[in-house]
């Protein structure tokens, strides 16, 4: 007869409280957290009005709403002692709050039946300021003036040629979000747009090492911060390409760094 020995499994009330918020703590992790503004013009509630007083009624009332396809965090949905203590325990390692609801309208005089039957309309996010990445996708930085001090880490979804974002946008990534520590740049065009753009361009006063350029998930979505990714281009143009056949087709800048780097290394 054969004994089949199972591991006592205790269950996890049973364990001490220190223990259990020590569990709670470590399931904490980044995220991506979609966020969207977006502007609607709802339709008067005065049905005699003429088609054209009810349109010029609507523009007079655009109405910002909020928006976000990331669900509430799994550890606020498991149990109350672990949502009590991740968002409003000083001593939690790190806590969620309800954000952005300066950012959402909840009532106004008219009607939106589009409203009623969108699952991602919100009043708030869960957020965790200091882990989670805060992503507008093409969303105006603007629209986020509000609560821009709060964002600490920022993905937005750029064509980095596009001449509003080159002149003006980027500029105004410093004064809408004042207190960032990593942004994330997620390129319309490929990862290689962001080849040097750390030299050219302000992004929010980060260090290179904290400005992350990224393919869009079509194109596979990989990440790479602007010191890792000049490397690599710089190193694949020594590769791929005699330098003099170069000259003219990068900035003259660049064409005489790689030669001063292809004379040092015959020279060793």
């Amino acid at each position: 007869m054969t004994t089949t020995t199972t591991l006592t499994f205790h269950p996890f009330p049973r364990l001490s409280f220190e223990l259990r918020i020590a569990i709670w703590d470590m399931t904490v992790e980044p995220r991506i957290v979609e966020v969207r503004v977006v502007t609607r013009y709802p339709k008067p509630a005065k049905t005699e009005l003429s088609s054209a007083d009810a349109e010029t009624w609507s523009l007079n009332r655009p109405m910002r709403h909020l928006r976000s396809s990331t669900a509430a965090p799994v550890q606020l949905q498991v149990c109350r002692e672990a949502r009590e203590y991740l968002t409003t325990q000083p001593k939690a390692r790190f806590l969620y709050s309800r954000a952005f609801s300066e950012l959402a309208q909840e009532t106004y005089d008219g009607s939106d039946s589009m409203l009623r039957h969108d699952p991602e309309l919100v009043r708030y996010v869960w957020l965790n300021l200091d882990l989670d990445v805060v992503s507008i996708g093409d969303t105006d930085v603007h629209e986020f003036e509000a609560v821009g001090y709060q964002i600490k880490r920022l993905r937005l979804e750029r064509l980095l040629d596009d001449e509003y974002f080159a002149r003006s946008e980027v500029q105004s990534i410093s004064k809408v979000f004042q207190n960032l520590r990593e942004i994330q740049m997620v390129c319309s065009g490929g990862i290689r747009d962001g080849y040097r753009r750390t030299e050219d361009d302000d992004y929010a006063g980060l260090a290179p090492e904290n400005v992350y350029f990224l393919d869009p998930e079509h194109l596979g979505g990989s990440k790479m911060n602007s010191v890792n990714l000049d490397a690599m281009v710089t190193k694949e143009y020594l590769s791929e390409s005699a330098l003099e056949d170069l000259e003219g087709c990068i900035p003259t800048e660049l064409w005489e760094e790689l030669m001063v780097q292809q004379t040092a290394g015959a020279q060793g």
